[in-house]
């Protein structure tokens, strides 16, 4: 692989509050991320770039109100018995390292579903051989208050 790329962390999480917005902190709350100003990117991985998809989660490092570059997946519910599902998916060259990511958000088997096709044709249009498609989903039921799951690809932390 060439280039230094970027150590790349994806993380989840799920969460219940009485609002849509603390709804999507508490989700972001389990993901461990809440504590920064998320920079929503398209979804591109440089060259030489290194996914971690930890088993066992804790709050990425760096300071209340860094920035966050990150692409993420969220689907919010509000209706009992409602289930939640947010998936992103990546795939990478097997040369370079350069990657794409893809999100969705539907019930259980349309989101992977539309993450393997997104994966595959976007893939399909671009140069070089491109391998490896993965993807991570979270979900969880809706109880009695709002829910909210999302998956985060943790790109960058900078501070101001």
């Amino acid at each position: 692989m060439s280039g230094r790329g970027l150590d790349v962390v994806i993380t989840s999480g799920a969460g219940t509050a009485p609002t849509e917005l603390a709804v999507f902190d508490a989700a972001l709350q389990q993901a461990g991320v809440a504590h920064f100003d998320l920079i929503r990117l398209s979804s591109l991985l440089p060259p030489g770039s290194r996914i971690n998809v930890p088993q066992h989660w804790s709050a990425l490092a760096g300071a209340w109100g860094d920035r966050l570059y990150a692409v993420d997946a969220e689907h919010r519910v509000s209706a009992p018995g409602e289930r939640a599902w947010a998936g992103l998916g990546w795939v990478q060259n097997e040369e370079t390292g350069a990657g794409l990511l893809v999100e969705h958000h539907d019930d259980e088997s349309a989101v992977e579903v539309q993450l393997k096709a997104t994966l595959d044709d976007s893939a399909a249009r671009r140069p070089g051989r491109c391998s490896g498609s993965a993807w991570r989903i979270a979900s969880a039921v809706c109880d009695i208050d709002l829910l909210a799951a999302v998956v985060v690809v943790a790109m960058r932390v900078e501070p101001w």
